[in-house]
């Protein structure tokens, strides 16, 4: 029998626009919830290791302020450059008010 994801809980609750860096499993990951929408990727720029915590959220992208990179939050791919590579995404989950992620995509 397949073993499912691996859920790590959060312990923290995020306001719409809001966003926060956790580690888990030894990597940076952002967490942000844009509307009532939460998503979970790589806290820094693909293209020049920019950290994202700061950065602003527009719609369902993000926008790296350095060079003006655009990522999808959905899915981490770059919608305008100077980036090429996506973002790494992980699952997330709100269960019974409890944000989880998966480090397993």
């Amino acid at each position: 029998m397949p073993e499912g994801p691996a859920w790590e809980r959060l312990g923290l609750a995020l306001s719409p626009g809001e966003k926060r860096v956790v580690e888990v499993g030894g990597r940076e990951i952002l967490v942000c919830r844009s509307g009532e929408r939460y998503f979970a990727l790589a806290s820094r720029c693909s293209h020049a290791a920019w950290p994202l915590a700061d950065e602003p959220i527009e719609g369902s992208q993000i926008v790296c302020t350095l060079h003006g990179a655009r990522f999808d939050l959905r899915d981490g791919c770059p919608v305008s450059g100077p980036a090429r590579k996506p973002l790494a995404t992980y699952s997330i989950e709100l269960r019974d008010g409890e944000l989880y992620v998966s480090l397993n995509r």
